[in-house]
């Protein structure tokens, strides 16, 4: 795995860059690596009440990380085919995404509300295949989209785009 200096403590614009390198070439681990090096299992979410393993992370900057997929009691590791951050005080910018991914979609969301920014395809030299960023503001009041501070982003490893109710997804 490619070693990350400082992966819990940079800016939001390096903090990107580490993810995508994290996630990308061969280097995407497992359901315990990845929760060993972001955080630990947040005891809130019950097993039985969720759809995604929650974490409570290290980096400061988040207040939650989910992970699938969610192993069940007798399983204890699986390729990841989800992961997701989320924090007020992330604040991407859409530039830095367009940096790293340009194939970009704009959706209302009319399931949840706001808006989503749907990355598809990415380059192939990431293993997730989608950049998702759900956004809950109203896009036709902003000037600019590169206003937007992006709080919560989620990497996706399935190949194929789908249309929901609630904006794009990716499954297999």
């Amino acid at each position: 795995m490619t070693k990350l200096k400082n992966i819990n403590n940079t800016t939001s614009k390096e903090w990107l860059d580490s993810i995508s390198e994290l996630l990308s070439n061969g280097n995407t681990q497992s359901t315990r690596t990845i929760s060993n090096l972001f955080g630990i299992e947040n005891p809130k979410y019950k097993r039985a009440q969720r759809t995604s393993k929650f974490l409570i992370p290290r980096n400061k900057n988040l207040n939650y990380i989910a992970i699938n997929p969610d192993l069940e009691d007798n399983e204890t590791d699986k390729p990841i085919s989800y992961i997701a951050f989320s924090g007020k005080n992330l604040n991407l910018k859409l530039e830095y995404l367009t940096d790293l991914f340009p194939n970009v979609e704009l959706r209302d969301n009319t399931y949840d509300g706001g808006i989503q920014l749907f990355f598809y395809p990415v380059d192939n030299k990431f293993d997730f295949t989608t950049v998702s960023c759900l956004i809950f503001t109203d896009h036709k009041k902003l000037d600019d989209l590169t206003d937007l501070n992006i709080n919560g982003i989620s990497f996706m490893f399935e190949p194929l785009k789908l249309k929901t109710k609630a904006g794009f997804t990716a499954a297999g």
